[in-house]
């Protein structure tokens, strides 16, 4: 018979590793769709008001949109490896610091790394998600 610390620190390490692989797996998801998403023609803009930005169908207009879009679309990548990657290091910290731990005693180390591996992991999803 299990006592309840090991069934705790057996499903934390069973919930860091589906939370990592998700992230894993959601990130190459997404980064394939991009390479794959056909390009859409651009929206027709309403003709401008005064004291708006003029909206014209000027090439170089959507050149530079484009490029821009390009250029958010990488700096979200960047962040979204760089933030899985410290999603898997804190799995890695927080697999060590419970198996250190025996099982009459849970570090509160540990419930402060899961908390934060939790925040991440939902920032990383909310990120995917925002496109």
């Amino acid at each position: 018979m299990q006592s309840s610390f090991a069934k705790l620190r057996w499903g934390a390490g069973v919930c860091a590793a589906l939370l990592l692989a998700g992230c894993w797996a959601s990130l190459h998801t997404i980064s394939a769709a991009q390479t794959q998403q056909p390009q859409m023609p651009p929206i027709q803009p309403a003709p401008s008001v005064f004291g708006e930005p003029p909206n014209s169908n000027d090439p170089m207009e959507r050149q530079r949109q484009d490029k821009m879009e390009k250029a958010r679309n990488v700096d979200r990548q960047k962040h979204l490896v760089q933030d899985t990657d410290k999603l898997l290091a804190l799995a890695k910290e927080l697999k060590e610091e419970v198996d250190k731990s025996n099982e009459d005693t849970l570090s509160l180390n540990v419930v402060k790394k899961a908390t934060e591996i939790e925040k991440l992991a939902k920032s990383v999803k909310d990120r995917m998600r925002s496109n």
